[in-house]
């Protein structure tokens, strides 16, 4: 039985290439009452409204490319299972989904803040990210599409070094420290514009396009990566926690190869003018140098 049937929620399935249609339009959805804009990207927009006499968010996916196309499915693969066997953290309930629409429960709270890289957050803000990342390492998802390895990384480290990002004398040791490493349920995307906030209930992570199986310490590096440009202190607590759960050494892998995408990103997507792109220079320098250590070790 598909996960669909079980919790009730209609679901047609995702096709590449395939332009929208009539129930992949906010417009176009019976009932729905268009909101505020939330948030707009080169990939989807995500508005509130209401449904059904409940407040919920949609979001539509703009961009016809494979790879969003597939993490947008995945997405809602990912609101079904947590309906089916729900985790012990809140999450919004999935309403309904098509090819590139999907409309989830409107949970209460906001970001902490929107930019990919805040400005420092408060100390009881960056608790609750490393607290909310601790939850999904904890939680064992059932057999099936959410028990795998999130995305294939030793053909993301020979990627990047076939095209010059990672050095050629590491690329044995980066696979060796991913693939060895004890693999744990994450996030994928710790964003601090994908976590909401209460200030009463635990800070918690929503948009689940990039949840699966990581090698231990992933989203603590990827956190870390994001908070330490403007609070170098928030990335050294991701990495204590890392360390004191026993993946020092596969957190410092990822935060090789995190630093490594950042560059990539911001080449070919992001202004690279400014003072960033020495600063994402100097973290590959020193992450690099950090990983060797532990590989030494």
């Amino acid at each position: 039985m598909s996960f669909s049937r079980m919790v009730g929620v209609q679901v047609t399935p995702s096709v590449p290439d395939r332009p929208l249609a009539g129930d992949d339009v906010f417009e176009h959805l019976p009932g729905f009452q268009l909101g505020e804009r939330l948030r707009a990207t080169d990939k989807a927009v995500t508005v509130a409204g209401r449904w059904r006499g409940e407040e919920v968010v949609a979001k539509q996916l703009t961009s016809t490319d494979r790879h969003w196309v597939k993490r947008f499915a995945h997405e809602v693969t990912a609101y079904q299972v947590f309906a089916a066997s729900p985790p012990p953290w809140r999450t919004p309930r999935l309403h309904y989904a098509a090819q590139r629409l999907l409309v989830i429960q409107r949970l209460p709270g906001a970001p902490p803040h929107t930019d990919r890289y805040p400005p420092r957050l408060p100390e009881a803000t960056v608790t609750g990210m490393i607290d909310a990342l601790a939850a999904f390492a904890a939680w064992q998802p059932p057999a099936g599409p959410l028990r795998k390895p999130a995305t294939d990384l030793p053909a993301r480290i020979r990627r990047y070094t076939a095209a010059g990002d990672l050095p050629v004398d590491d690329q044995h040791t980066l696979v060796a420290a991913v693939t060895a490493a004890p693999a744990q349920f994450g996030h994928g995307d710790p964003l601090p514009s994908n976590a909401l906030s209460t200030g009463n209930d635990p800070l918690i992570f929503i948009d689940f396009e990039f949840v699966g199986f990581y090698p231990g310490g992933a989203d603590l590096a990827l956190l870390g990566l994001w908070l330490g440009r403007h609070d170098p202190a928030a990335e050294q607590r991701c990495a204590q926690t890392a360390a004191a759960a026993g993946h020092l050494h596969s957190y410092r892998a990822m935060r090789v190869l995190w630093v490594a995408r950042e560059q990539r990103l911001y080449h070919g997507l992001f202004d690279t003018a400014g003072d960033h792109r020495q600063w994402l220079g100097v973290q590959a320098t020193a992450a690099i140098a950090a990983f060797r250590e532990t590989a030494r070790a």
